[in-house]
């Protein structure tokens, strides 16, 4: 398994037990949208995570691109669900701290 796979790995774990954390009564919507935000940024999460780990990225770089393309993701299931919108940015913003944590990590 890469360094990236086990990034990877700690994220979509961490998305189940953040979810159960911050969305308690849409549990399934928040796993749900959070990991089609992490699928939808996997390729760039690759890229800058390997560049985070070679000093190409400072973490404060790592985290603007992290928060400039999550700020664009939809949550469609928990906006369906009739979350609030402000709920739904607390949840967006654990994320980004969660996969913001995960890199550091490996970096």
């Amino acid at each position: 398994m890469s360094k990236f796979d086990d990034f990877l790995a700690e994220v979509k774990t961490g998305i189940t037990q953040l979810a159960k954390l911050e969305a308690k009564d849409f549990v399934k919507q928040a796993t749900g949208d959070g990991q089609q935000l992490v699928d939808a940024l996997e390729p760039d999460l690759r890229l800058w995570t390997q560049q985070l780990e070679s000093g190409q990225l400072s973490k404060s770089d790592f985290e603007f691109l992290v928060k400039g393309k999550s700020s664009v993701a939809q949550m469609k299931a928990l906006t369906q669900a009739g979350v609030t919108a402000i709920r739904i940015d607390q949840l967006r913003a654990a994320l980004i701290k969660l996969i913001i944590a995960a890199a550091t990590k490996m970096a």
